[in-house]
């Protein structure tokens, strides 16, 4: 079916089309192109015989069309018999050249993003529809480019946004192929532009506020002689101080990809993505009393060192290298059968660092004494450290699967298999007369007769294999279509800690979980569908920590974390009835539920100077929401964009609480709301471009949050606004529509907190169902905020 404009919508019944601005031959090539790569996206989107394309002019830009899509870019035309939203060029093009990925969905209905820095390229939160990042798949050309243990989506890794083509959100269940399982919460996908059929390239300039800058330069080789070959390949360097405090982070990035093309539908590929990243962590958590009485002064490392003090920033380093190959592969094996294969790498190093105070004398390797430490630079019996947390993971992947056209049914079988392999050893350097250590990224100075003194020394090996099957009926002149699925996951994990009288050193676990999905989809007319869906999914437990134990030489030989026992899977059952309207307005409008087991929430803590990381398993949880997008097509340039969502999410459990030699307590924590989960969320945007002059202004919404279990503290609100204003010359000379670009970030120097990092059962003493008294403990809290101005000059050639 094609849909053109706001009177394309009755092509099919008339058998005509138009394009705004093109001629017949024009119209008819963008039309051809846009069916061999549809914006849309569904369940079996790319199986789709009868796909729902959006075909408009546009006007071009120096980085490739633009002023396509509803709301400036901000909702994409879906059909998918489910909630999902994404983002085109028209808005990636228009935002902060450092964005990421992941920033660039915080407009979407269900999502509740808070950048620690203005760009949000350092470390950020996220919740879709109250679930945290931890429950998110973050795909890039299909895998998962994360780190696939603790689950944390990295935007430091994330493709440059010039060679973003678009970016989606599957709020809810991830679909049957992808190989992100552990997406309760909802699943990004963002993909890559393909390289261009003719040579040529694009570069910018960017400078702003806190020093920042960025060059960028992409260069595309054309198709090569007749050989259906075509490669880009792109280098960007980011440099900025933090938003407050000392310290500043330095990035360098490639993206690259390759395709082979012949025939009707056949493909190969390769894609390339390599990153390093440094930087001093911009600030400690504080809880909301250090915020009430110090305010942002709470937030700051010392800029200089004072010996026998850890709180330096120098000792707050992070470094992280990654690179990753995809070859994507499809064939057209003739009678409707296709076979899509893609094989994967990624190669994960990361160093995340910290300063520590352990004592000269009375330090412990496990449960060991470690005896005296030899150091002249010890100040009143205690050593100044920087604590090492070197991350070494590497994972090899592949997925594929086999499809079969016959009359109304497609089915489909696929599979997907990942090996993976990670080593984490801990590790001290004792700081120098000047804060830092000789050496922070590779061998550290205290030694034992045990070896090297450390926290933890694990090795995780893990296996994943999903088979899955589906099939899609389509009737009634394609209008109604039936889609009925089964997944099987089984993972496979054996876990070791190598440190002295370790209470655990090998543990692992073993899941399977059927994931069956079902979906209907009715196309009311040529503008209106509506969809139910039913899905399930789950997620293993999460993070290393689940299987071993934390030591640390401040502990005297006792545990500092102790590891959950017979950890359980979370597992999800949702159900969705939405509706879609498109034209010259669009609506998006969707009912959800989920019923959750095993509900798994993250926290992070510092623990007698170590820094750990947890899951909670807080039981089951009810959540039930609605949420809604409203955009319209460029009317007069103008194109305005709303969205919000709705959510209702409560634990039905109370939640145990354990002290040593005491039997367990329980706080009724059923009923009581979910944490970090905000009632309501809203975003709005107006978008106007006339080719020539452009500019957005976008507003978010996120609103309060409770920070414990006993909903006995919670923070407030926040709002955060982005403008951007541009210019777009004519071409000159060689130059293709050289532009001029400036993006105001966080209007109003707003700082707000943007992440409970360190969620707890009670923040004030509470009494328990048997009528014990069970203290409080305050929640962490990361803080955002910080206004910036960047300024970009960029052009095609």
């Amino acid at each position: 079916m094609l849909f053109v404009g706001t009177e394309g919508a009755w092509a099919k019944a008339t058998g005509k089309t138009s394009v705004t601005g093109q001629s017949s031959k024009t119209a008819s090539r963008a039309a051809s192109h846009q069916m061999a790569r549809p914006e849309t996206g569904g369940v079996n989107a790319s199986q789709s015989q009868a796909e729902h394309i959006s075909v408009t002019g546009g006007m071009s830009s120096a980085n490739g069309r633009i002023n396509t899509t509803p709301g400036g870019g901000m909702m994409i035309v879906q059909d998918a018999p489910k909630a999902r939203s994404g983002v085109s060029k028209d808005y990636i093009a228009k935002q902060a050249p450092m964005s990421s990925a992941q920033s660039l969905v915080a407009a979407m209905p269900g999502v509740a993003y808070a950048r620690t820095d203005p760009f949000g390229l350092s470390s950020a939160s996220m919740t879709i529809r109250g679930l945290d990042q931890t429950e998110i798949g973050y795909l890039v050309e299909g895998i998962p480019l994360m780190d696939s243990i603790y689950l944390q989506p990295d935007a430091r890794v994330s493709p440059d946004t010039e060679n973003l083509s678009s970016v989606q959100l599957s709020q809810g269940s991830p679909d049957m192929s992808s190989p992100a399982y552990w997406s309760v919460g909802g699943q990004i996908d963002a993909t890559l532009r393909d390289p261009s059929r003719k040579a040529g390239g694009y570069v910018s300039s960017s400078y702003g506020s806190w020093k920042s800058k960025r060059e960028f330069i992409r260069l595309d080789s054309g198709e090569i002689g007749h050989t259906g070959i075509r490669v880009f390949g792109s280098y960007s360097y980011t440099f900025g101080d933090n938003w407050f405090g000392p310290g500043s982070y330095d990035r360098h990035h490639v993206d690259a990809k390759a395709i082979k093309e012949w025939g009707h539908g056949n493909s190969v590929g390769l894609t390339l993505f390599w990153g390093q990243y440094q930087s001093y962590q911009s600030g400690t958590s504080l809880t909301l009393q250090d915020w009430r009485e110090h305010g942002t002064s709470a937030l700051y490392y010392s800029p200089t060192y004072t010996p026998g003090s850890a709180n330096f920033y120098g000792l707050q380093r992070q470094n992280l290298s990654t690179w990753s190959l995809i070859a994507p592969m499809k064939f057209n094996l003739g009678h409707q059968v296709k076979l899509n294969v893609r094989p994967y790498f990624i190669d994960w190093g990361a160093y995340h660092n910290y300063g520590e105070s352990i004592p000269q004398d009375g330090a412990y390797f496990g449960t060991e004494p470690v005896g005296h430490i030899n150091t002249p630079y010890a100040v009143n019996g205690s050593i100044v450290t920087e604590a090492i947390d070197p991350l070494f993971e590497h994972t090899l992947g592949l997925t594929s699967d086999v499809s079969w056209t016959r009359g109304h049914n497609t089915l489909r079988l696929g599979d997907m298999y990942a090996y993976l392999d990670m080593t984490e050893q801990m590790g001290f350097a004792i700081a120098g007369p000047h804060g830092f250590p000789a050496n922070a990224w590779g061998s550290t100075d205290i030694m034992t007769p045990y070896g090297q003194l450390s926290g933890w020394n694990i090795a995780f090996r893990q296996q994943t294999n999903s088979i899955w099957l589906d099939d899609t009926y389509r009737a009634l002149d394609d209008r109604l279509t039936l889609m009925v699925g089964f997944k099987e996951v089984m993972i496979s994990r054996v876990v070791t800690n190598d440190i002295p009288g370790a209470s655990t050193y090998k543990n692992g676990g073993s899941y399977a979980e059927p994931l069956p999905q079902a979906a209907i989809s009715y196309r009311i007319t040529p503008h209106d569908q509506i969809y139910v869906n039913g899905t399930t999914s789950f997620k293993a437990p999460g993070k290393s920590e689940a299987y071993i134990d934390i030591y640390d030489p401040n502990a005297k030989g006792l545990i500092v974390q102790g590891h959950p026992p017979n950890e359980r899977a979370e597992y999800a059952i949702g159900e969705e009835i939405g509706y879609r309207h498109t034209g010259l307005f669009n609506v998006s409008a969707a009912l959800f539920n989920y019923n959750m087991t095993n509900h798994q929430v993250g926290s992070q803590s510092y623990v007698d100077g170590t820094y750990v990381s947890a899951t909670i398993n807080v039981g089951g949880e009810t959540l039930r929401g609605a949420q809604l997008e409203l955009s319209m097509r460029p009317w007069h340039h103008f194109s305005p964009y709303l969205s919000g969502s709705y959510i209702h999410a409560t634990f039905d459990n109370n939640y145990p609480v354990y002290a040593a030699g005491q039997p367990t307590q329980y706080l009724p924590t059923a009923g009581k709301t979910a944490v970090n989960t905000p009632t309501f969320t809203a975003a709005a945007g107006l978008a106007y471009d006339d080719g020539t002059y452009f500019g957005n202004f976008n507003l978010n919404y996120v609103g309060r949050r409770y920070t414990t279990f006993m909903n006995d503290e919670s923070v407030p609100g926040y709002i955060w606004t982005s403008i951007t204003v541009g210019y777009r010359m004519h071409n000159v000379w060689r130059l293709k529509r050289p532009q001029l670009q400036l993006n105001f970030q966080n209007i109003g120097n707003n700082i707000y907190f943007a992440d409970a990092s360190g969620v707890t059962s009670n923040a004030h003493a509470q009494r328990s169902m048997s009528g014990t008294t069970v203290s409080g403990t305050a929640p962490q809290y990361t803080m955002g905020g910080g206004f910036a101005l960047i300024g970009t000059i960029s052009t095609g050639f």
